[in-house]
C-alpha cells in the first residue's frame, strides 16, 4: 500500500468528483500524514474542511480507492427529551453514547438524493472493529460481541463494499 502523502493528496483530490468549494477548502494537515502512514489498517478516513462537518472519506475496503463528498452531523438528539442519543453505529458496529454519535450524509452519483447513516462521531471505525480504542472495548462489553478482530474488520469492508455500490461510486485511479 502507499503511504498518503501531501502530493498524493493534492493529485487525489484534483481527480476526485466533488465540489471545487469543497476542495479548495481541505485540508492535509500533519494528523492526517499520521493516520494515513499505515494506509493498510485504514478502510476508511476521513478529511475535512477548516469546520470539520464537511469533507470527503476516502474508502478502500479492497484494492481499489473511492473517493465520497459528505457532511457530518456530529450531535444526535432524541427528540423527545433533548439529549444526545446513544447509537450503534451503521459501518463498524459500535456502540457509541450521545457524546461520540454522529450522522454521516452522502449525496448519490447519479440521483443526487441523500443517504444518511448512523457513524461514530470520530469516524475511527478501522481502529474500532480491531478493539484499539476504548470505545471499542466498551462497546464489546456492552453489546456482547465475540467476533473476532479479523471477524469485523471483514463485516466492515463488507458494508463499505454495499455503501460504495449504493452510491455507484467510481474507483479513482491513481498513478504510481
Amino acid at each position: 500500500m502507499r503511504t498518503l502523502d501531501h502530493e498524493l493528496f493534492t493529485t487525489i483530490v484534483q481527480q476526485a468528483d466533488i465540489k471545487p468549494r469543497v476542495k479548495k477548502e481541505l485540508k492535509f494537515v500533519s494528523s492526517t500524514a499520521q493516520l494515513a502512514a499505515d494506509w493498510s489498517d485504514y478502510e476508511l478516513l476521513f478529511i475535512s474542511d477548516r469546520t470539520g462537518d464537511k469533507g470527503i472519506l476516502f474508502l478502500q475496503p479492497g484494492e481499489d480507492l473511492y473517493i465520497v463528498q459528505c457532511e457530518v452531523a456530529r450531535r444526535i438528539v432524541d427528540s423527545q427529551t433533548g439529549r444526545d442519543r446513544a447509537i450503534i453505529c451503521d459501518f463498524c458496529f459500535t456502540w457509541q453514547p450521545g457524546g461520540n454519535a454522529a450522522s454521516i450524509t452522502f449525496i448519490h452519483a447519479e440521483t443526487k438524493h441523500k443517504v444518511r447513516f448512523l457513524c461514530c462521531g470520530d469516524l475511527a471505525c478501522s481502529q474500532h472493529v480491531r478493539t484499539l480504542t476504548k470505545s471499542a472495548r466498551v462497546s464489546r462489553a456492552q453489546l456482547r460481541e465475540s467476533l473476532t478482530n479479523d471477524d469485523r474488520v471483514a463485516r466492515l469492508k463488507l458494508k463499505l463494499t454495499r455503501l460504495i455500490t449504493q452510491l455507484g461510486l467510481k474507483v479513482v485511479e491513481i498513478g504510481s
